[in-house]
């Protein structure tokens, strides 16, 4: 357990409590729900009073050095070593996912700064066009869009928010951002984090609220830009907020049904392993979490027999408890969502090889055993959609008879975030890769295994076209381009019938 002390709202570099608050967001351990982490209060006029601090102190932060902005992101960096094990334990609180996972996202934290510093900047560097035509030459330059939004996710809370955030701030741009209403513990800590380096007044601020706090911050009119990580139903929302301003720049992260594929020539020991792990880590909550498992039928028995046992022996329990793999879920109605999209699934026809079931240990939280389902190829499976999937402790399997038959199943989705291939046969697997309509195609990895040093973004419905990972600073960056005359080769004279 964790003893959190409630602040309030972070704004223009200091932590305000709203002055008779109403409305508190209540945070719970969903691994105990008997202990309250903190009741969080919220204020719908810090909304705008957080974008106005930012607004103001947006031309200066711009105005410096960039090396100046990257020596803060430093700082951020050594902050979180020196506060790793607070924030670890928050994570876990919150979000319910054991020591291991919040200990991987704290180092996914420490590393995201240098990623951005020495890596990401690629994206923005300005360059030059030496000859647009005699006597031509061009430039192109990224300047900050000004003050940005970022509205935070709930499963990875720190790593996945900060994806957006230090690249917004290392470009430039001032920051209003709202954590998930699930996870205002772990909001209020990152807020911290830039007190504690002494962040400029308004380069940062943090505002807790719901769903319609993130709608007014995103239609704000001194907002130039939103990036979002959330579901499909949150994107839809800010767009639907910021219709009136089509010139306000939305970037969506959003998840996805995403499918492993087996072949044949697949080393089935590393394929078990890493769908399983693709499946389950996180309680299967995470944007990247394999949904679909598709195997070649000449070994599906071989595969699901290995996979169906190693799942039955993942341990579920509280976060800080040695051992566990699965956490419980992040909300009641999270669970029950996927309990109620195994009973759909049942009345489908899909046959139960491990029956997802609430648990009562010794805490009481949202635990729920993994479910694992199969599929087979029958007619009824051509009624199969599977945009509607759970995302929970869940996996589905599929038998294929070809290539094709697999293929054509993965791409059943219109939310393609990640896909994984299993083959020894490196030209098979660019095939198979070439065809698949997903973001991400892993070969032999995961669907979890991801990296901010490449672009991060699904296919269709999984985001608006825009990833981020490495590409993160062209989210929150205006390209300028210039032509320069005299600059290029000695020019020759243009020939117009225009008087003189």
């Amino acid at each position: 357990m964790i003893s959190v002390k409630v602040l309030g709202d972070y704004l223009d570099g200091r932590f305000v409590r709203p002055p008779g608050a109403r409305r508190k967001i209540v945070s719970r351990d969903p691994g105990d729900v008997g202990y309250r982490i903190g009741a969080f209060p919220t204020y719908p006029d810090h909304v705008p009073q957080a974008v106005v601090a930012a607004a103001a102190a947006q031309p200066a932060w711009a105005a410096l050095e960039p090396g100046d902005r990257a020596n803060l992101l430093r700082k951020f960096a050594a902050e979180v070593v020196n506060r790793r094990r607070e924030l670890r334990d928050v994570i876990a609180a919150e979000t319910g996912r054991p020591l291991f996972e919040a200990e991987e996202e704290v180092a996914a934290l420490e590393a995201q700064a240098e990623i951005e510093i020495r890596e990401g900047v690629r994206m923005v560097n300005p360059f030059r066009v030496s000859e647009i035509r005699h006597g031509v030459a061009g430039t192109c330059r990224f300047r900050p869009l000004g003050v940005v939004a970022v509205l935070g996710s709930a499963v990875s809370p720190l790593s996945l928010s900060c994806a957006h955030i230090l690249p917004a701030l290392l470009t430039g741009n001032c920051v209003v951002f709202k954590p998930s209403k699930l996870v205002p513990a772990c909001g209020q800590w990152l807020a911290r984090l830039f007190e504690h380096i002494e962040t400029p007044p308004g380069v940062f601020n943090m505002i807790q609220g719901d769903a319609a706090a993130g709608a007014a911050l995103a239609a704000h009119p001194e907002v130039a830009g939103v990036l979002v990580t959330g579901s499909y139903p949150t994107g839809r929302r800010i767009l639907e907020a910021t219709m009136s301003q089509p010139h306000k720049l939305v970037a969506l992260q959003m998840g996805g049904v995403n499918a492993a594929l087996v072949l044949e020539d697949a080393d089935l020991d590393n394929a078990v392993f890493e769908t399983v792990c693709g499946a389950f880590l996180s309680a299967g909550q995470r944007m990247s979490s394999t949904r679909l498992v598709i195997v070649l039928e000449s070994v599906f028995e071989r595969f699901a027999n290995a996979f169906v046992e190693k799942v039955g022996r993942l341990k579920v329990g509280y976060a800080f408890e040695p051992g566990v793999f699965l956490g419980p879920l992040l909300s009641e109605s999270a669970r029950d969502r996927s309990l109620d999209m195994q009973e759909r699934l049942v009345a489908l026809g899909v046959k139960t090889l491990l029956r997802a079931e609430p648990l009562s240990l010794s805490r009481r939280g949202y635990y729920l055993s993994p479910g694992v389902y199969l599929l087979e190829r029958t007619a009824e499976r051509e009624r199969f959609a599977p945009d509607d999937l759970f995302f929970g402790p869940q996996a589905l399997l599929l038998p294929a008879a070809t290539d094709e038959e697999a293929l054509r199943l993965a791409n059943l989705t219109r939310f393609g975030f990640a896909a994984a291939v299993f083959t020894r046969d490196g030209k098979r697997f660019e095939e198979v890769a070439g065809r698949l309509r997903y973001g991400l195609v892993n070969h032999n990895l995961g669907t979890t295994e991801i990296s901010m040093r490449l672009p991060l973004g699904g296919a269709n419905r999984c985001g608006n076209n825009r990833p981020g990972g490495i590409f993160g600073q062209r989210n929150c960056t205006q390209p300028v381009s210039s032509l320069l005359l005299g600059a290029g080769p000695e020019r020759e004279p243009r020939r117009r019938p225009f008087p003189r």
